[in-house]
């Protein structure tokens, strides 16, 4: 008897999805998250896990953490002490960046000031050309100085970031070996090994950023390794990629560039497997939590990636998956901006203090009091984690901080409140569909979190979607996909050159080298090499452009012409035209490997009557009317259960809306579908 624990921490709640692997059962909770400390809350997530299903913590042998550690640490600037050493001449990359303009109708825009600043920013004198010739090798006599400055202002790490040094690392490597030897309590990341790409000011953010969060991380991933062990938990701990795969609390420790989407990027690998298993594999998750509001999208069952991002204005250059994040949440804040006019977000009232209607001493407006004064939310129920919400609370607080001020009702203000947070919620999506040449209306929506299922169905009338899916499991979808990803490595390195006049030899072995490495990282883990996956991709551009266009390789040898012709037809539906009689340049290789973990699968639920009896009813506020909804719970919907709206269902995790004239049925899988709709023009009372 065996369990696995995907634990995903989140803003307000920490999900918990535990699955045995005997009964094939799955087993779901929450817990306050801890800000303070997010390993408190991971470790009750994994007593209680073990409690409720009775299985001992010597049988895990499994977990696997979605953690937003390092993102916090970026957004709230509450890193380490580090300290950049870079190519002389080359000290003010970081404060420079790029040369356009953050915001370009912004006259008043500011770039985000960098992590590590000017006098801890440390100029040597080495220079490695572009083709990886040296042409002046390190002073090591400056080293000898900058090391003794370095040990005088007891910094916790350093970032050495040469230029060209994603050519040839030896001079990174260098002053490495010089900083282990003589500054051996020093944490020292080298930016050739976060990455090997071009783009002096990515490359360079996304190794101040590692440096800036390493010490904390390993501090945070050390402390919760050694508290699973003192729980005679004998499983390695597994942290989420923002590449959708995991790897090791080690590595993620020293790379810590990469787990900045862990946590959303689970919600997406649980998408990828919905919709491989959905009559429409064009998918758009939607997962809304306490804090944020994720969205990525699903084409044909695949799901496209990113290698260049940003967190706080700055810039990353790691593989990851292409999601797009707005502070929209259940947590997020109403408030009256200067204009008189109502606000809701970015700001959240998180796990400490949380919503008003929690009675955890919060004062503020938040969408989840909003939902408890329309009916869609129940005061008498218990939310999980064991909260039993406020009502009262609610009433206060939106009418002092929102309804008073602005004269209006206390339910139209709440009302107010769920149109302004679904428009941005709305413009998140559109981010990803309309404004990527997708059209929304041959998708479906799939909104999960603990907040998403309330605001699904709404957010897919307002962009035409004819379809809402709603997980099983809503509330802790993100931590179910953490059991459903596999070990992977990625590896990308530039290699610039027309395409007509590489060759095609040449482009292999490069290949086979970035295969070769990626492969090793990930054996040195697991000694079943057989289940390694392989995957190829080239990054190409017109002969001029900066930003390339990645195409997918097919196994096998490569055919350069067919690559050619396939950039073209990629070209053309992101952008809408394509130049095929332009010249072609080769920019980036990208070979990522994965190794099956043995993915827990969708499960099928029983079958139940067509029809389904609610348990009760209860007033419930939709588009300014009032109608008498029933209210189903979820566990006694099983396979083939259909009902309409209006409609709640209230469940541990998560509660669904259900719009009036709205069909809803419930497939194999136990998961809800919202058909399309069409509002009735009168309200019952």
């Amino acid at each position: 008897m065996t369990l696995r624990i995907g634990i995903d921490t989140g803003g307000t709640f920490t999900d918990v999805v535990a699955f045995d692997t005997d009964s094939e059962s799955l087993h779901f909770l929450k817990v306050h998250s801890t800000p303070d400390d997010p390993g408190r809350a991971v470790m009750q997530g994994v007593v209680e896990a073990t409690r409720k299903t009775k299985i001992g913590a010597e049988a895990v042998d499994l977990i696997v953490h979605g953690t937003t550690v390092a993102t916090n640490v970026v957004l709230q600037r509450a890193g380490a002490r580090v300290a950049l050493i870079t190519t002389a001449g080359f000290g003010d990359v970081l404060q420079i960046q790029r040369q356009n303009r953050p915001r370009l109708y912004d006259m008043r825009a500011r770039r985000p000031e960098p992590l590590i600043a000017r006098e801890m920013r440390y100029e040597l004198t080495e220079r490695m050309l572009y083709d990886g010739t040296v042409q002046t090798p390190v002073d090591r006599a400056q080293l000898d100085d900058i090391v003794r400055s370095l040990r005088a202002r007891k910094i916790d790490g350093v970032a050495v970031c040469f230029l060209h040094s994603y050519v040839d690392p030896r001079h990174e490597l260098e002053v490495g070996r010089v900083l282990a030897e003589k500054l051996p309590g020093l944490t020292v990341c080298l930016s050739h090994e976060l990455g090997r790409e071009h783009g002096e000011y990515e490359r360079f953010s996304t190794c101040a950023i590692n440096a800036y969060v390493q010490p904390v991380m390993e501090r945070y991933l050390g402390r919760l390794s050694h508290d699973l062990q003192r729980e005679r938990v004998a499983s390695p701990l597994f942290v989420m990629k923002s590449n959708g795969g995991v790897t090791s609390a080690d590595v993620a420790a020293r790379q810590c560039i990469n787990t900045i989407l862990s946590g959303p990027a689970g919600g997406v690998v649980a998408g990828l497997a919905i919709a491989g298993h959905h009559t429409n594999r064009n998918l758009i998750t939607a997962d809304m939590g306490g804090t944020s509001f994720d969205v990525a999208v699903m084409h044909d069952g695949g799901v496209s990636f990113a290698r260049e991002g940003r967190i706080a204005g700055l810039a990353l250059l790691v593989p990851m998956l292409d999601l797009h994040t707005v502070g929209a949440g259940g947590g997020s804040i109403g408030w009256i901006d200067a204009g008189g006019s109502l606000r809701v977000g970015p700001r959240s009232a998180g796990a400490v203090p949380g919503p008003a209607c929690y009675g955890r001493g919060g004062t503020e407006p938040t969408v989840t009091d909003a939902n408890l004064i329309l009916g869609r939310l129940a005061c008498g129920s218990t939310l999980a984690g064991g909260i039993e919400l406020d009502l009262d609370a609610s009433q206060r607080v939106v009418n002092d901080r929102l309804a008073g001020p602005m004269g209006l009702s206390i339910e139209t203000a709440a009302e107010g409140m769920i149109r302004v947070v679904n428009t941005t919620m709305v413009a998140a999506v559109r981010k990803l569909t309309v404004e990527r040449g997708h059209d929304p209306r041959r998708f479906t929506l799939c909104a999960f979190g603990g907040a998403g299922p309330l605001h699904g169905a709404e957010l897919a009338r307002e962009m035409s979607i004819p379809e809402t899916l709603i997980p099983l499991a809503p509330g802790v979808t993100s931590a179910m996909g953490l059991l459903m990803c596999d070990l992977r490595e990625d590896r990308v390195r530039t290699c610039v050159q027309l395409l007509d006049q590489a060759e095609a030899s040449h482009v292999e072995r490069l290949f086979e080298q970035l295969q070769t490495e990626a492969q090793q990282h990930l054996t040195a883990r697991s000694s079943d090499a057989a289940s390694i996956r392989s995957t190829r991709r080239i990054g190409l551009r017109y002969h001029g452009q900066s930003h390339d266009v990645p195409v997918d390789v097919a196994a096998g040898p490569l055919d350069l012409q067919a690559i050619g012709a396939a950039f073209h037809t990629a070209h053309e539906k992101r952008y809408g035209y394509c130049r095929r009689d332009e010249p072609v340049e080769l920019v980036n290789l990208w070979a990522s490997e994965a190794m099956d973990l043995e993915a827990v699968k969708l499960p099928h639920v029983p079958s139940t009557p067509d029809r389904s009896v609610p348990v009760r009813s209860r007033r419930v506020v939709f588009e300014g009317q009032a109608y008498d909804t029933a209210v189903y719970q979820r566990d006694g919907l099983g396979a083939g259960a259909r009902f309409c709206g209006p409609a709640i269902v209230e469940q541990d995790d998560s509660t669904v809306a259900v719009l009036p004239g709205q069909n809803a049925r419930v497939d194999q899988y136990g998961q809800i579908i919202l058909e399309s709709l069409s509002m009735p023009a009168q309200g019952r009372p």
